[in-house]
């Protein structure tokens, strides 16, 4: 094999090797571009939003949220807490390294495995934190998800609000399920 032929070769292969990391990070950026972009204004309700590309859907579940942070030392407070479905309220945490939980139960019902993201906003998202976020969802899993609100010595007493949002990512294609 002569010089020439030998680099025609290499130049193929790397032009090759580009397309497929070129396609392949078409479709893994869009987790970073796509219907996750931080909202201009956040929501007061429960809401879902629906969005799609050529190659994959998306269910956004928007969910409001909120704490009131209060002091906690030389006073007796009550710790509150909301029922409510629609909204994932922390109701009153205490400063200085407090905790409050809220749960979701996700199950998929469709006949496709789903990926499931989730992505917090407002003022209150550095307090936010998942006890899984970005995994995958079979068909029939049911799967309880912990969120938790935890708060430092330095947080200052305050009402926080903000909005988590629960994307559920879809390949419209089966040979797509790869790149989800």
């Amino acid at each position: 094999m002569n010089k020439s032929s030998k680099n025609k070769k290499i130049k193929k292969y790397t032009i090759f090797l580009l397309i497929i990391l070129f396609i392949f990070l078409f479709f893994k950026a869009d987790i970073l571009i796509m219907p996750y972009l931080e909202p201009d204004t956040l929501v007061t309700d429960h809401t879902v939003l629906y969005d799609d590309n050529l190659f994959f859907t998306y269910e956004i579940s928007k969910y409001p949220t909120s704490v009131e942070i209060s002091k906690s030392k030389g006073q007796n407070i009550s710790i509150g807490f909301s029922l409510e479905s629609t909204s994932l309220d922390f109701g009153i945490v205490p400063t200085g390294g407090a905790m409050g939980v809220r749960f979701l139960t996700l199950k998929n019902t469709q006949e496709d495995t789903a990926k499931m993201l989730f992505f917090s906003y407002g003022n209150i998202s550095s307090m936010i934190q998942y006890n899984d976020n970005n995994f995958y969802l079979k068909p029939e899993v049911i799967k309880d998800i912990e969120i938790m609100l935890k708060t430092d010595k330095n947080t200052p007493v305050g009402n926080y609000s903000g909005e988590i949002n629960l994307v559920i990512k879809r390949a419209k294609y089966s040979f797509m399920t790869l790149f989800l």
